[in-house]
C-alpha cells in the first residue's frame, strides 16, 4: 500500500498536496453539481441525442490532457482508442437514425460542452486528491440538493406529485449518487486518468437495458458497441503493459 501511495504521489503538482479541504470540495461541486446541472439544461435546450454526444466528449478531453501532461507510454494508442470510443458512442446513441442534427439552441450546445468540461476536470482532479469519495461528494451533494430544492420552489414545486419526488430521489441516489461514488473510487486508484475511456461503456449499458426491455438494436448500434468495447480493451492492454 505504501508503494502505491508513493507511485501516485508524483502525479500531484507542486503544492497540490497542501490544498485545503475547501479546494477539494470545490472539485466535488464542479464535478457533481456543475456536470449534472449543465447536462439537464442541455437536455431541455436541444435534442437529447445531440446533448449526449456533446457531453460524451469529456473522455476525449481527459485523453488529450493525459497525452499532453501525463506522458503515457503510448500516446497515439490512447488518443486513437479515445477517438474510436467516441465514434462508437455516436453510433450507439444515434442508432443509425436519419434524424436532423443541429436543431438545438446555442445555450444548449454551450451547456453540454460545459458539462463535458466539468466532468473532464473532475475525472482528472479526483485521483489527485487525498480524500475518500464519500467525504468529497457528500458536501457537494447536499449543496446541490439545497440549490435544486430552491430552484424547484422558484419554478412551482407545489405541482410535483409523489411519483415525481420518488423519481427525483432515485435519480439523485442511484445514477448520480452511487455512480459518482464508484467512479470516484475507481479514479482514485487510477494512475494518469486513462481509465476515463472506460466511461464509454455507459451508453452500452443503457442500450443493453433497452434491448432487455424489448427494444430492437440496429446493426449500426451493434457496430458502435463493438467499437466502444474494443477501445476499452485496448486501454486495458496498454495499462497492463505499463
Amino acid at each position: 500500500p505504501s508503494s502505491d501511495l508513493a507511485s501516485r504521489g508524483h502525479l500531484l503538482p507542486q503544492g497540490e498536496k497542501g490544498r485545503t479541504p475547501l479546494a477539494a470540495y470545490a472539485v466535488g461541486f464542479i464535478g457533481l453539481v456543475g456536470t449534472m446541472v449543465l447536462q439537464y439544461i442541455a437536455f431541455a435546450s436541444m435534442p437529447v441525442i445531440e446533448a449526449n454526444l456533446v457531453a460524451y466528449t469529456w473522455p476525449l478531453m481527459v485523453a488529450a490532457a493525459v497525452i499532453a501532461l501525463g506522458r503515457p507510454r503510448r500516446p497515439l494508442l490512447l488518443g486513437l482508442t479515445a477517438a474510436l470510443g467516441f465514434v462508437g458512442v455516436a453510433l450507439v446513441i444515434s442508432g443509425g437514425r436519419a434524424s436532423a442534427w443541429f436543431e438545438g439552441s446555442l445555450v444548449g450546445y454551450c451547456a453540454a460542452f460545459g458539462s463535458a468540461l466539468c466532468m473532464a476536470f473532475y475525472s482528472l482532479a479526483v485521483g489527485r486528491l487525498a480524500l475518500s469519495p464519500d467525504r468529497l461528494l457528500l458536501p457537494s451533494a447536499l449543496i446541490g440538493f439545497a440549490l435544486t430544492f430552491a430552484w424547484c420552489l422558484h419554478d412551482g414545486a407545489a405541482d410535483l406529485s409523489g411519483t415525481h419526488l420518488l423519481l427525483g430521489l432515485y435519480l439523485g441516489a442511484g445514477p448520480m449518487g452511487f455512480g459518482y461514488y464508484f467512479w470516484s473510487r475507481a479514479l482514485s486508484l487510477d494512475q494518469g486518468g486513462r481509465l476515463a475511456v472506460v466511461a464509454y461503456l455507459t451508453p452500452i449499458a443503457s442500450t443493453l437495458l433497452l434491448a432487455l426491455s424489448g427494444e430492437s438494436l440496429s446493426p449500426t448500434a451493434i457496430a458502435g458497441a463493438v467499437l466502444v468495447i474494443g477501445s476499452c480493451i485496448a486501454v486495458g492492454i496498454e495499462r497492463s503493459e505499463a
